[in-house]
């Protein structure tokens, strides 16, 4: 019944958002129904590099699954990564949302290759081992996203410097300013996920933020607020356990950079080709900055499959560069029109390789509510 009732709150934001947008002369169905009617080969272009972006993030997990030490077929991550994206795009906070279905995925993919739950003897070796592998799969999937997220913003910070730098002799102080606070933020966060790596190792660090929570917790003696507390900085000290197993094999992140570089190429031409087939041109360099924020973005749950709010955020971000409101959300909404079908319809096909990890994620459930 929660299911349906967020889904129904999520179609509403969509509407209410695309209304608003539509009444107020930000977004233009006209030029959206113009690229379906006049320009189908650009969107046949934008599904292959939405299909073939989502390629390179399998190969990009792979590697990572290598690193951590995790045997892992390609057939059933490619599955796993196809499958999570065709119906995680469509959930809020989209970005979270598929990696919870591919780890899912991936640990009905071990099962299934290790055979079904063993017999009591070996119940808690079997239990010590998949919370191992729970941990690898979660590190995996972390760095995965964090490695993708540095290098877009590195990329981005790149090209914000250097229309800064390119606009810097034009008397447009508030563009300028926009265009610094811009840049000051994909620093600021790219240098956070160069640092955050490091933090959770350092024991010095775990023992602050230790001492911090008991601060917290005898401060803030109300029992609700207690218990969320305990919950926010159980997660934080689960997510730093996860990122320290990862720091291990920092050095050898060099494949999963080259990999998100390619996935970063693919998804800026896409959005480039989602404004030529809107009859508009989008400059790159306004693409290469804003890519970043719009991926963090897709963690908040901001209508049905991104629909309404990834449109008004592209707004807001593409306005620093002075592209219009209809450019931008038109392109965007173009974009996500596109990804949601295309990478939708692989991922249904895919799904059939992937319903012997579904089955044996539902067997070892059954299993777990037996024996409890």
């Amino acid at each position: 019944m929660k299911s349906f009732i967020k889904i129904f709150l999520l179609l509403f934001i969509s509407f209410a958002l695309v209304y608003f947008m539509h009444s107020k002369n930000i977004l233009n169905f006209q030029t959206f129904s113009y690229a379906f009617e006049n320009n189908k080969k650009y969107l046949v272009l934008i599904a292959f590099l939405q299909i073939l972006n989502c390629l390179f993030m399998t190969f990009r997990y792979h590697s990572l699954l290598k690193l951590f030490g995790i045997k892992a077929n390609l057939q059933n991550v490619t599955a796993a990564t196809y499958v999570s994206n065709g119906i995680g795009l469509w959930m809020p906070g989209s970005m979270a949302i598929i990696e919870f279905i591919r780890i899912s995925l991936m640990l009905g993919a071990n099962h299934k290759l290790n055979g079904s739950y063993t017999p009591k003897i070996n119940k808690l070796n079997n239990n010590l081992e998949e919370l191992a592998t729970k941990s690898k799969l979660a590190a995996a999937s972390l760095f995965d996203r964090l490695i993708g997220l540095f290098v877009m913003l590195f990329f981005g910070c790149l090209m914000t410097f250097f229309v800064y730098m390119k606009s810097f002799n034009i008397n447009n102080s508030k563009s300028d300013s926009n265009l610094l606070i811009l840049f000051l933020i994909s620093f600021f966060l790219m240098i956070l996920i160069i640092i955050v790596p490091y933090l959770a190792k350092s024991l010095l660090f775990r023992r602050i933020l230790a001492r911090i929570e008991r601060l917290f917790l005898t401060v803030f003696r109300n029992r609700v607020i207690n218990l969320f507390l305990k919950k926010i900085f159980a997660e934080l000290n689960s997510v730093l356990d996860v990122i320290s197993l990862g720091i291990r094999s920092i050095k050898s992140f060099w494949m999963p950079v080259i990999y998100s570089i390619v996935c970063l190429v693919l998804a800026v031409f896409g959005t480039y080709f989602s404004g030529i087939a809107i009859s508009s041109n989008i400059p790159l360099e306004a693409i290469f900055a804003t890519v970043s924020l719009l991926s963090i973005a897709s963690l908040i749950p901001m209508g049905f499959g991104g629909v309404g709010g990834m449109q008004l955020t592209a707004v807001l971000l593409f306005s620093i560069f002075n592209i219009s409101p209809q450019i931008a959300s038109s392109a965007q909404l173009l974009q996500t029109t596109v990804n949601l079908l295309a990478i939708t319809g692989v991922g249904l096909l895919f799904a059939r390789l992937s319903a012997g990890q579904i089955r044996a994620i539902l067997d070892a459930r059954k299993k777990e509510s037996v024996t409890s």
